[in-house]
């Protein structure tokens, strides 16, 4: 067995490696990953794991249907806020001090770096609702795989609070400024097509047999040359500094 699968300690994600694919589960509660730094330390240091593993060709994310929707979000954001139905949070509570917020931005911001940085092909595969700051995350994922029920979610705008997960500085990259302004401002859902006619996703699997075809579909690609998959992507990706500067900026 791997070392690192066998270290890794998070409260609603699992993990199993075959055919030169890491599958990362993210199940229930996967939420509460921001509330807990030993938590969120064990997984960065997985993926510090992952990529110095020569075995280890695709890291495929798949989340448990519903795990990164809006309620676990609204969940979130009242624990967050200490408010029994939160409306127009950033008129009610000071969201730029909170511990836990801050620790959202952290837990990102890492997350999106180390995937950023791997040499392996780094894939998402999202069925159901997933809300702003996974949206964010996921663009920054090499490729995503949907379910044919997938949605992106705005809810972030239902609280008052601004994007998180790095999604205002992804999606220009994807679809250009003015449509990113256009998805940000004047867009609640956006379905699997929509998603998919954007460019924003990859492929629309059938919903039954939706983490089957991501697995053999990650493992198909497994089959790259390392080389080819480890500059592509340092030839695709070279706004470091930028993407620095945006989650300095996200915080404050």
């Amino acid at each position: 067995m791997k070392k690192w699968l066998s270290e890794l300690s998070v409260s609603g994600v699992s993990v199993k490696f075959e055919d030169g694919v890491v599958v990362i589960n993210y199940g229930e509660n996967i939420f509460d990953i921001f509330f807990d730094l030993a938590a969120r330390d064990s997984y960065l240091d997985m993926l510090n794991a992952i990529n110095y593993d020569p075995d280890v060709k695709v890291v495929l994310s798949l989340n448990e249907h519903g795990c990164l929707g809006e309620e676990p979000y609204e969940r979130y954001i009242k624990k967050l806020s200490g408010k029994s139905v939160p409306v127009d949070i950033e008129a009610s509570w000071d969201v730029h001090e909170n511990v836990g917020r801050a620790r959202e931005f952290n837990f990102h911001h890492y997350t999106i770096s180390k995937r950023l940085a791997l040499s392996k092909l780094v894939i998402d595969g999202l069925q159901g609702t997933v809300v702003t700051p996974f949206f964010g995350e996921s663009l920054s994922a090499d490729l995503r795989f949907v379910s044919e029920d997938f949605k992106f979610s705005l809810a972030h705008k239902k609280y008052g609070i601004h994007p998180t997960g790095g999604l205002a500085f992804f999606l220009p990259r994807y679809v250009g400024q003015g449509k990113s302004n256009d998805i940000l401002f004047a867009t609640d859902i956006l379905d699997a097509k929509s998603a998919l006619d954007l460019g924003l996703v990859t492929q629309v699997l059938p919903n039954a047999s939706f983490e089957t075809n991501a697995i053999q579909l990650a493992k198909e690609l497994a089959k790259l040359s390392p080389v080819t998959v480890r500059l592509t992507k340092k030839l695709s990706f070279r706004d470091e500094q930028a993407l620095n500067d945006y989650f300095e900026l996200e915080r404050k």
